[in-house]
């Protein structure tokens, strides 16, 4: 298997299974938590959040939409996950693959984990013939967009927001 993170360390992939669920809905859930932004999250409660936000990205962790793989050591330990699918006009003129979501235990981080599955999605688009992968992150998070960028991604649009006056 292809090594990720150092000599020392070689890490596999495999499909995710039923029993990784419950670290991937942890893991997104919370990840997604941090990302809202503070003005939001400050007139949110974070139970009605969690719900809502189950329901819409139910088909995506439960790999009904995408496919879902992880990385694991040479023990078989859980190390982090990735789930990619395909998406068309909303962010392509064409059909192109996209990371829905990428996650690494914090223990993992920095030794090459994400990079080892970031590249099996380069090769999942590559199986399907698509000639782009795209990936949302956000804009405060310098940590992932350098990783990101470390890896052949560019900014290509940014989302913004602005709170509707009052009158």
């Amino acid at each position: 298997m292809p090594s990720g993170g150092g000599a020392a360390m070689t890490y596999r992939i495999r499909s995710a299974r039923k029993e990784d669920e419950p670290i991937i809905w942890t893991a997104t859930t919370e990840t997604f938590w941090r990302t809202v932004p503070d003005d939001e999250r400050a007139h949110t409660d974070p139970k009605v959040f969690e719900d809502r936000f189950r329901e819409e990205v139910e088909p995506y962790v439960r790999g009904v939409r995408g496919e879902r793989f992880v990385a694991e050591d040479d023990a078989g330990r859980f190390l982090g996950y990735i789930i990619i699918g395909e998406v068309g006009l909303v962010y392509s003129a064409r059909p192109i693959g996209f990371v829905f979501d990428v996650w690494v235990k914090p223990e993992h981080r920095r030794k090459g984990v994400a990079t080892f599955l970031l590249n099996r999605a380069f090769a999942w688009c590559r199986l399907r013939g698509y000639s782009k992968l795209k990936l949302e992150v956000a804009s405060g998070n310098a940590e992932a967009r350098a990783l990101y960028e470390g890896t052949g991604f560019t900014a290509e649009r940014f989302v913004m927001g602005a709170p509707v006056p009052t009158a």
